[in-house]
């Protein structure tokens, strides 16, 4: 495909570039309003609030808590790190930079853009995003699709952009609405790509891959992404969606013959959660099925991996199928 650069970026706004967003004016919340945003029971901000003396939300005149935007997007990172595994004890009453500290290494350092240019695409993809703009969001996709193709669109700008969003959501820079509108549009311009990929790769090609996650896993997108780096390497994909229940997972599994089972992991999953599953999940499928894992859960970057289960990056998924296919043939 031609390699226009001109064209590969997001659309500017009428009269030059894309304005630079300012930030939302965020009013303090109520202690509800914390719950449903960050996942927190309100007993548990209560007894944060006594025993570690964080959060430390401000009172009205008939004494209602009312917590400032700052220490709402704090109370998001440690719901984060209590995900991965850490303990309320160790963490509710560490300072802001500490927290992040503790963040797993693909959150900290997500992968970089390789020059200046991508980064300022990275910069005015996240302006669309805050600008509440979704048509120019998805029409910016689409030139950076036509461009690259499916391959570096994956690679190059889904996955280091997803890191991006989740970054900035952490650190309270997106709302929860606009992180979705980036997911939604991303899923959108992902399965209309899938077209891309001729018919003769998606029919009887092997490897068979089911994809799936967990049932405690929600996020769509690493699935999504796996999916088109292993359609465009001839494989044969069948998708059950997200949170799928294990003994399903190996049911499907023998069901469609499948040679790999591919899972994807977001840092949202405790470590522990992930490792007894792929071990329960080993256990429950043929020994000639391989178990193929990616993400930016901390559990794929530890030892105790079950016997069978391959952590395989994007980028690294022509190359594991081409080894398959060189053993299985």
């Amino acid at each position: 495909m031609a390699n226009d650069a001109a064209s590969a970026g997001p659309v500017p706004t009428p009269g030059g570039s894309a304005p630079a967003p300012t930030a939302p004016v965020t009013p303090p919340a109520t202690i509800a309003a914390v719950a449903r945003d960050t996942g927190i029971g309100k007993d548990t901000l209560r007894v944060w609030e006594r025993r570690y003396g964080f959060p430390r939300p401000d009172r009205d005149v008939h004494g209602e808590r009312f917590y400032p935007a700052g220490q709402v997007a704090r109370l998001r990172l440690i719901r984060r790190l209590l995900d991965q595994g850490h303990r309320p004890g160790r963490i509710v009453g560490l300072p802001e930079h500490d927290l992040l500290a503790l963040r797993p290494r693909e959150a900290v350092e997500p992968p970089a853009p390789a020059a200046t240019g991508e980064r300022a695409r990275a910069e005015d993809y996240l302006a669309l995003i805050q600008q509440h703009d979704g048509d120019a969001l998805a029409e910016a996709m689409s030139r950076d699709l036509l461009s690259r193709g499916l391959t570096g669109f994956v690679t190059e700008v889904v996955a280091p952009l997803t890191a991006e969003v989740g970054e900035a959501w952490s650190r309270g820079e997106l709302r929860v609405f606009e992180e979705h509108l980036y997911s939604e549009v991303t899923r959108r311009t992902l399965r209309a790509a899938f077209s891309m990929v001729p018919a003769h790769a998606r029919s009887a090609a092997r490897p068979r891959v089911l994809l799936s996650t967990f049932p405690q896993e929600a996020h769509e997108l690493g699935l999504l992404m796996a999916e088109a780096m292993l359609a465009v390497a001839g494989c044969r994909c069948q998708s059950l969606g997200v949170q799928m229940p294990l003994p399903d997972i190996a049911a499907a599994a023998s069901a469609h013959r499948a040679d790999i089972v591919a899972l994807s992991f977001s840092a949202s999953l405790s470590p522990n959660q992930v490792l007894d599953g792929l071990a329960e999940l080993r256990a429950a499928v043929a020994d000639h099925v391989q178990i193929w894992v990616g993400g930016a859960n901390p559990a794929l970057g530890r030892r105790g991996m079950a016997a069978g289960v391959t952590v395989v990056g994007l980028d690294e998924i022509p190359a594991r199928v081409d080894r398959w296919r060189a053993t299985a043939g």
